[in-house]
C-alpha cells in the first residue's frame, strides 16, 4: 500500500486532531475517507465568507442564546433616546 505524507503548519495539524476526537476517529482516517468522497465526484470543501444574515441564522439556531428567552425584559422602546 502507497503512503503519502503530508506537511502543514502545526497550528493546522493541531486543529485536523481536535476535529479526529470529536469524531473519534484517527486523523489518517479523516483523510482518507475525504480522497474516497473527491474520487468518486463529490465537491471540494471550500472555505467561503458568510454574509451577515447566513451568521444571524446560525446564531439563531445553534442554540448557544436559547438562555436569553428566559432572561427578563429589561429594556422597552421608550427607554434612552430615538436615534
Amino acid at each position: 500500500m502507497a503512503q503519502l505524507n503530508v506537511k502543514m503548519p502545526e497550528e493546522q495539524l493541531a486543529r485536523l486532531r481536535r476535529y479526529a476526537d470529536r469524531r473519534r476517529t484517527p486523523v489518517a482516517w479523516l483523510i482518507k475517507d475525504y480522497v474516497d468522497y473527491l474520487l468518486s465526484g463529490g465537491d471540494p470543501v471550500v472555505p467561503r465568507s458568510l454574509a451577515g444574515g447566513e451568521l444571524a441564522a446560525i446564531a439563531e439556531q445553534g442554540g448557544a442564546f436559547d438562555w436569553l428567552r428566559d432572561e427578563p425584559d429589561l429594556y422597552t422602546r421608550e427607554d434612552g433616546e430615538p436615534v
